[in-house]
């Protein structure tokens, strides 16, 4: 059986990032607020506003779909601590699709097949949007939390270990 070398790498890319999005979903809250500092906005970015100037991301961020326990809808007027979790998920998301470019990247150095550029290109499509809405709507509820005098908290019933809040979150 002769298998086409890209659709292989794209194969083996989505499986490992299935494969990461499991370790990536199970990292407690704590730890993606220490992750958070990492990905803090730079200021090139002017608080997530690059994103609008330069790829109109408020025209089309809403036709990406969303995946996750939050419902942007709820965000309005939400209390602080939805807030702080909300921030905190798009840490999770943007680090989720980071990680998934590393793999595809890393993927296409080691195969080194002509055609090998397919796959980092295919996976950047993909990705760098959920990237950048990711960092386009975080500064905008930090400064929310700013604006309040509230500072990023997780709430105490929320630092169960992450496999069981993913079990509990539906029956809240």
């Amino acid at each position: 059986m002769n298998i086409n070398p890209s659709y292989a790498a794209v194969a083996f890319v989505a499986l490992c990032q299935i494969i990461a999005s499991r370790f990536i979903n199970r990292m407690s809250y704590d730890s993606l607020a220490a992750l958070r500092l990492r990905l803090r906005p730079r200021a090139w970015e002017a608080e997530g506003e690059i994103y609008q100037r330069v790829f109109r991301i408020r025209s089309w961020k809403d036709y990406v779909p969303s995946v996750g326990p939050f419902d942007k809808k709820d965000l309005k007027g939400g209390q602080s601590g939805y807030i702080s979790l909300f921030i905190l998920e798009t840490v999770r998301a943007e680090f989720a699709h980071l990680v998934c470019l590393a793999i595809a990247y890393a993927v296409s150095v080691i195969c080194r097949h002509e055609i090998s550029w397919i796959v980092p290109a295919f996976f950047t499509v993909i990705n760098l949007p959920c990237i950048m809405i990711q960092r386009y709507n975080r500064p905008r509820f930090e400064k929310v939390l700013r604006k309040r005098g509230t500072p990023l908290t997780i709430p105490e019933d929320e630092r169960k270990p992450r496999s069981q809040w993913i079990r509990n979150r539906g029956r809240m």
